[in-house]
């Protein structure tokens, strides 16, 4: 849509100009007297010229170019403009009205009226338009109201110019020209865009505005000479006071640009040092937030440092101990310019160490003279040369970790802009530091989480899969750790004669160790038991292969039994481990075969502490294997859950099948412990003996 009406624009501007030529042209051949329709030529004219507005208004927004460049491509349209009103001048007749000219050459010179009057009208508006980007640049209150009521004084300047008002209206036209030309002094001094500009700018702003203000005041002694004079008044009356006063607006403008430039151009190194001190500390605030990696970190605040400061070399140490007696172990993360060499010359540490009196002090320290200051004399013995050195704790949580130091080559290279730029720089560094440092602990944490969910899973498939099934026996097992992995463990064996063996353990402690161990405990069970004839002989055998490999405050406890499925009976032999509970009709007691725990002892001792119970079963007997996670669980008081609670819960249920007492007793302790983690692995295997399997 927008390059529809652009196109409208421009084809209505020329259709306009071109009626107006082919009517001047036949009103000079017949020479009739159309006095009556001037008003309406020149309203027709105006009006394309509106046009000609509106479609570079349009074309200009949304283009950000350079203020130097925009200045420039004036300049150019303003020597364009000149050459075309030197042919008018070279070529123009004394009359253009006059009726000795012949109609022919009438025509070529009424053509070149149109087409010098048509480029001075757009050089007046692109005038216009760059003279408001510019005023507006960083505009203030009152900035645009000034250009508009100069706008109302040109154009009302502009429409008394008509012949028939201005012979009525002389004097409030002489008026109405001064009030604009007034008014083009007041905004002629609004040059706020001169501050913003790079030294390179500044230099071309100069030029440009110099050549400008030629080109302006050419223009306007141009506008005088009388062929020029006259193609304008022939072509378009308001368009002379247009001209005019737009002339003598970019004249006054950019005379005053040039002035003014050429005082702002001392001031341009110190503006593009601020803009660079902005820059970096923008970068910097980006890095915070985007640069994960370390290394790429303080590479990239060591090299910012030289921008910010203008140094010549910079380097950054972190503190790796804490210091005593005044002495710091330092690392050095990052240096540019600079080497590790001279680095540790000029911080040695000594009674005047650079790091100790930063430390002390926790403010940035300044050495304008290191040849001279007693605190960096060493570093000339040594052929290090160096002017000025600049050093800034970074503080965190009101403790230095580490300094940013930069150093120049010349003496009293560093000013109190600086040094505040650099406390300024170091808290961001500080911030970066700390961030980088947050992550790369996050994601070493998840990276442990990640390890941690596959060892979990991995100790799960540990566990049986599937329960053994039997039509004698039931059987509901669970095991839950207090963290991601844990050191309990169940397990069944089928041996040989129709018998089941049936292992509960506890390693002692919790987490990762405990776990390693726990699966230590399988492999020994599942290669032995089926060598085992008895409980007894496989908590012999299991000691004996665990003690050599058990750290030395290390043990397993251990509960195993062995159910003979056509004599009906369970034989039960512990190592230190929880009292299988035994259920049989309404009585319960506590199964407390003697033993002591894996691993602690491979003598005799433990050989004669073991022992192993052998238990007739009737049906609907019931066995529970635990380890002390269960009936060590808390309340909110740190009252434990205890054998009775847990031998209670186990007689109220004995009516239920097994997997229903297994969730009654955990929902019991659910209950208990309000909901909240377990202390400890918690292991519960619960069977049922439903009676004798028949051979």
């Amino acid at each position: 849509m927008s390059r529809l009406k652009n196109i409208l624009s421009i084809a209505g501007a020329l259709v306009v100009f071109a009626t107006v030529y082919i009517v001047d042209v036949v009103r000079h051949t017949v020479s009739v007297d159309l006095e009556g329709l001037l008003y309406l030529r020149e309203g027709a004219i105006a009006g394309a010229f509106f046009l000609l507005y509106l479609f570079m208004r349009g074309a200009r927004a949304g283009r950000s170019s350079g203020i130097p460049k925009s200045i420039g491509k004036l300049l150019l349209y303003s020597v364009l403009v000149l050459l075309t009103g030197s042919l008018v001048v070279f070529f123009g007749p004394s009359s253009v009205d006059g009726a000795e000219i012949q109609t022919p050459y009438f025509a070529i010179v009424n053509l070149l009226s149109v087409l010098f009057g048509v480029t001075l009208g757009l050089f007046s508006i692109n005038t216009l338009l760059t003279i408001k980007d510019l005023l507006l640049h960083k505009r203030r209150k009152g900035t645009k109201r000034n250009f508009v009521v100069y706008l109302v004084l040109l154009f009302a300047a502009s429409a008394v110019s008509l012949p028939a008002i201005s012979r009525e209206m002389a004097i409030g036209s002489t008026l109405l020209f001064a009030a604009s030309v007034l008014m083009i002094v007041l905004n002629s001094f609004k040059q706020n865009w001169i501050v913003y500009l790079s030294r390179r700018e500044k230099l071309y702003s100069i030029g440009y505005s110099a050549l400008l203000f030629l080109s302006f005041i050419a223009l306007n002694l141009l506008d005088t000479q009388s062929p020029v004079d006259q193609v304008i008044s022939s072509f378009h009356y308001p368009l002379k006071t247009f001209a005019q006063l737009n002339a003598i607006f970019g004249a006054v403008y950019f005379g005053m640009a040039f002035i003014s430039t050429l005082f702002h151009l001392p001031t341009a190194e110190v503006y593009e040092r601020k803009q660079s001190e902005l820059t970096s500390l923008h970068n910097l605030s980006r890095l915070v937030t985007q640069v994960f990696d370390f290394s790429d970190l303080v590479n990239t605040v060591t090299a910012m440092t030289l921008e910010v400061v203008g140094a010549k070399s910079a380097w950054l140490e972190l503190i790796k101990e804490p210091g005593t007696n005044g002495q710091v172990s330092m690392d050095i993360v990052s240096n540019r310019n600079i080497s590790h060499e001279m680095i540790e010359v000029i911080t040695a540490d000594r009674d005047s160490s650079l790091r100790r009196l930063v430390l002390e002090s926790k403010r940035a320290l300044l050495i304008d003279d290191t040849a001279n200051d007693r605190r960096t004399k060493h570093i000339r013995k040594h052929g290090v040369s160096i002017g000025s050195l600049l050093s800034v704790p970074l503080i965190s949580h009101g403790e230095p970790i580490g300094f940013l130091h930069a150093t120049k080559d010349f003496e009293f290279g560093f000013d109190q802009d600086d040094i505040d730029v650099m406390t300024t720089f170091a808290d961001h560094v500080t911030i970066a530091i700390e961030n980088s440092k947050l992550i790369e602990k996050s994601l070493k944490r998840e990276r442990y989480q990640q390890e941690i969910m596959v060892a979990q899973q991995m100790q799960k498939r540990l566990l049986p899969q599937r329960l053994p099934q039997y039509d004698c026996l039931q059987i509901a097992a669970v095991s839950e750790p207090s963290m991601e992995v844990g050191g309990d463990y169940y397990d069944f064996v089928k041996l040989d004669g129709d018998r089941l063996g049936v292992v509960v353990g506890d390693v002692s402690g919790k987490g990762v160790s405990a776990a390693f161990y726990m699966a230590e405990v399988k492999g020994i069970f599942q290669s032995i038991s089926k060598l085992c004839s008895s409980p007894r002989e496989l908590m012999l055998r299991s000691n004996q292969s665990l003690t050599e490999s058990l750290e030395r405050k290390a043990f397993i406890s251990l509960l195993y039994g062995i159910i003979d499925m056509p004599r009906a009976t369970l034989t039960v032999a512990r190592a230190g481990h929880c009292p299988m509970i035994y259920i049989s009709g309404p009585d319960a007691r506590m199964i407390r075969p003697s033993g002591i725990g894996l691993g602690l002892t491979n003598d005799r001792r433990f050989e004669d502490a073991t022992e192993e119970t052998t238990l007739d079963l009737q049906k609907d007997d019931i066995c529970i294997f635990y380890t002390d996670g269960i009936n060590e669980s808390r309340d909110h008081t740190g009252e434990e859950f205890g054998f009775e609670r847990l031998v209670q819960v186990a007689l109220g249920s004995r009516l239920r099948s097994a997997e229903e007492i297994k969730q009654t007793i955990l929902t019991e302790i659910r209950n208990y412990t309000g909901g909240s983690s377990y202390g400890d692995d918690m292991t519960l295997v619960v069977m049922k003996w439903l009676g004798r399997l028949e051979a």
